[in-house]
């Protein structure tokens, strides 16, 4: 009965090595998963960022000034809060509502 029970039983010791392919695959899936953890983390950063700051220019009535004169002033702003002055081919053309948003996100920082 002892040498019918120690067939069943499972082998003990090492796993079966895994190949090279095998691991290069896994630590490419675990580097997919982290990046898309960091994309996710930095947006969950940016949208709580956008939320403060909102709520800062409304606690301080700055939502009531007109974008124009956000527009004129800039510039300015974007050097007193330490950002380089960005050429017409960075700004946000067709997302004009990103720029209207990013302008007072430069004067809050």
């Amino acid at each position: 009965m002892t040498t019918q029970s120690e067939q069943t039983k499972k082998p003990r010791g090492r796993r079966p090595a895994v190949s090279i392919s095998e691991r290069i695959a896994e630590a490419e899936r675990n580097l997919a998963t982290l990046k898309e953890q960091a994309r996710r983390e930095e947006k969950e950063n940016l949208e709580k960022n956008r939320k403060a700051i909102s709520d800062l220019f409304k606690a301080e009535r700055l939502d009531t000034v007109d974008v124009e004169q956000w527009r004129k002033v800039l510039p300015k702003l974007k050097a007193l809060v330490g950002m380089a002055a960005s050429s017409a081919s960075e700004s946000p053309a067709a997302d004009k509502g990103a720029s209207v948003q990013q302008q007072p996100a430069a004067q809050a920082a």
